[in-house]
Formats: C-alpha cells, sequence, structure tokens
C-alpha cells in the first residue's frame, strides 16, 4: 500500500501521467507521503460506504448507496425547480457580466505561478458583490488569498477548517473559505 502510493504519486510518475513539472514547484516536500497521509485519515475517519468519492475511485462509478447529494433521487425535484437560477459561462472570469454572490473555483490555483494566481484572484474580487464568497481547495500548491489582497478579501479560516474536517473529497490538503469585503483595487 505504502510502496504503492509512494510510486504512482512521486513526481516522476505524475509527470509521466501529465503532471506538468511547473506544478511542482511551489510544493514542499514528498507529494506521495502527504496524498497517503491524507487517504488514511479519509479511510479511517470519514464514512467510507457512503462516501461517492471513494466509490467512484475504487469502481469508476457512482453506486446507488454512494451517491453526490446532486444525483440523490430526494434532491431531483428541488434542483429541477430552481435550474432556472443557474447561468452556466464558458471564459475568463473577467469576461462575464456583472458581480456574483459566490464562486465555487475548485483546484484553479493549483496550476498557476504566484503572479498569475494574485491576478486570477483579483479579477474574480472584480466580480465578486460586497460578503461574496470564494471557496477553493489546495491538493498540493499552498494557495490562499493573496496578501496584497487582504484589504479586498477576509479568510474566513474557522468555518474553512469545519467544513474541510468532514470534506469527503479527501485529497485536497486545505479548503479555503474567503469573503470578499467589495473593496476595488
Amino acid at each position: 500500500w505504502r510502496a504503492l502510493f509512494a510510486l504512482f504519486f512521486s513526481r516522476a510518475v505524475m509527470g509521466r501521467l501529465g503532471r506538468d513539472p511547473e506544478f511542482f514547484a511551489a510544493v514542499d516536500g514528498p507529494v506521495a507521503r502527504r496524498i497517503l497521509e491524507r487517504s488514511r485519515w479519509a479511510l479511517t475517519e470519514l464514512p467510507v460506504a457512503s462516501n461517492p468519492f471513494v466509490a467512484f475511485i475504487v469502481t469508476g462509478a457512482f453506486q446507488e448507496d454512494a451517491l453526490p447529494r446532486f444525483l440523490r433521487p430526494e434532491h431531483g425535484q428541488a434542483i429541477q425547480s430552481r435550474l432556472d437560477r443557474l447561468s452556466l459561462r464558458h471564459g475568463p472570469v473577467d469576461a462575464a457580466p456583472g458581480v456574483f454572490d459566490g464562486f465555487n473555483l475548485s483546484d484553479v490555483f493549483e496550476y498557476m505561478n504566484d503572479a498569475e494566481h494574485e491576478a486570477c484572484y483579483a479579477r474574480v474580487l472584480d466580480r465578486a458583490r460586497p460578503g461574496a464568497r470564494l471557496v477553493y481547495w489546495n491538493l498540493l500548491a499552498p494557495r490562499g488569498r493573496p496578501a496584497a489582497l487582504a484589504a479586498r478579501a477576509t479568510p474566513l479560516e474557522d468555518e474553512a477548517r469545519a467544513l474541510h474536517a468532514r470534506d469527503r473529497a479527501w485529497f485536497y490538503q486545505r479548503l479555503h473559505v474567503d469573503r470578499a469585503s467589495g473593496a476595488r483595487a
């Protein structure tokens, strides 16, 4: 188990499987050990049988007894009745008209250098209403609110820690929840 993790999640193998070597520039320490520690924690501390991420990774498909919330039958009607509230946009954040109340940014900052991260974060804030939440994860690269943008957003560290402690997407090292102040550059 440990040997397979050490091999599969080594920088060399991950690089051969498509990870750009630049991705590792901001990553401190052995990659495999960090992922192994998070996996050990998740497989012993989180409910495994009902975890949709575990089910999908192990079987290649979602299982009926481990569906993500958006696929559960009891949520279908509520989702269907609110589809008109969604507006999907494809493109740069600064190309979207208007301002937004929230941003699910996944791990978008993971693949950027520091300058790109700061510029992208600033563009997100340019489209954020005061009080808007920015939610994003770190897989390996530590990326939080850039210090230069401290007047424009506040990390909600207690909330992020509490959510991350029960996050079923265990492979992420950290969850961030930041609140936009509404201040402009």
